[in-house]
């Protein structure tokens, strides 16, 4: 480990903080002899509760070894530093925390503090100070919100997958993508679920494998409709769209998060196929020729926040347009443009305006 004493693990990516957490928990254990480690749960369900919590491991970290030599005292899962009433908003918390904070300044050797959090008020006083005698790391999840977000996923996946020995058919990995959302704790354990049932036999995901093993989240939803518009699968589309309206989904928001950017993408893919010769039978190089196209070529396609084409997107779209003309690709998004300006501007039934658009799309 680094030449400092205490560490301390937190962000929305609770998963991966609480893995760091423990690891470093472990390579810091792994110099003594364990009797004079703790591990603190650190939830709590008021502001006593917390500060009881606090002084317990303010009370470790300054109790003398009895055999000597190294201790390592963990405040594991805390979860009283985010911003609510019994929490960092609490003047008992934040003297609490303060007290802590001098006792980390002046430990004696070989005393150690590990704390771990899936939230923190990153604007008190006490994370500053934190930050200034700890070694601090923010874990965050993946912004699905954003463009590019499920190359990132991508990666992240294959990235876990690979202590495991696991490797993904292209397709595979795209629904698998889709299906779990930014949490690697999430995205751990349907790893984990995958790597059972395959046995150690076989070590190739196949969409079969994601399909049976791997539950539909929310947003899976969301991509088994585009998936099914993809597939000309009429009658799944429409069934998947009913479940989602009698779930109280709003039909512009099953519009503009499922159907526009699935047919946007086709469109934009068709195009550059046809104009530009760009094909998708490897994913690095379909991304490196999107990267030599003039600025003035990229207007039309979908960018990330870098002002970079969204590769990911289009190399699956282009994956699946088949036997898609460049003329129904651009019918099928004027026909996109019609209905979600049905859905806001007349009283037409949403689930009619939806199927009927849906029937357009999957037919040749």
């Amino acid at each position: 480990m680094a030449e400092v004493s205490s560490y301390v693990f937190f962000g929305s990516d609770e998963g991966a903080a609480s893995v760091a957490a423990t690891k470093c928990a472990a390579e810091l254990a792994a110099g003594g002899d364990g009797w004079g480690d703790e591990t603190i749960d650190g939830a709590a369900a008021t502001a006593d509760e917390a500060v009881e919590l606090i002084r317990r491991a303010i009370s470790g970290l300054q109790m003398m070894n009895m055999f000597g030599g190294r201790k390592v005292i963990w405040l594991k899962g805390v979860n009283f530093l985010a911003d609510t009433p019994s929490g960092a908003r609490s003047e008992a918390v934040q003297e609490a925390m303060d007290e802590l904070i001098s006792v980390l300044e002046s430990m004696p050797p070989e005393t150690f503090f590990v704390l771990s959090s899936a939230e923190m008020d990153k604007r008190r006083s006490f994370f500053k100070k934190l930050s200034a005698v700890a070694q601090v790391k923010e874990f965050s999840k993946i912004d699905i919100s954003k463009l590019g977000w499920e190359s990132e996923v991508a990666a992240l996946t294959v990235r876990m997958a690979k202590p495991l020995g696991l490797s993904f058919d292209n397709d595979a990995l795209d629904l698998f993508v889709h299906r779990v959302n930014e949490s690697t704790r999430q995205i751990g354990n349907e790893l984990a679920k995958i790597d059972v049932y395959l046995g150690q036999e076989r070590r190739r995901v196949s969409v079969q494998d994601v399909d049976l093993m791997v539950a539909v989240s929310r947003n899976g939803v969301i991509f088994e409709i585009s998936r099914a518009i993809e597939q000309s699968d009429c009658r799944l589309a429409v069934r998947l769209i009913n479940e989602q309206l009698e779930h109280g989904e709003a039909a512009v928001t099953i519009m503009r998060a499922a159907i526009v950017p699935t047919v946007r993408n086709r469109f934009c893919a068709r195009l550059l196929m046809d104009s530009f010769g760009i094909e998708a039978g490897n994913y690095r190089a379909f991304e490196g020729a999107l990267s030599k196209l003039l600025p003035s070529d990229r207007k039309i396609l979908p960018l990330k926040k870098d002002g970079t084409p969204n590769a990911y997107s289009l190399f699956n779209a282009a994956r699946t347009c088949g036997k898609l003309t460049l003329n129904k690709a651009r019918r099928d998004l004027q026909a996109c443009a019609t209905a979600d300006r049905q859905l806001v501007s007349t009283q037409l039934d949403d689930r009619d305006i939806l199927h009927k658009l849906v029937v357009s799309l999957t037919s040749n």
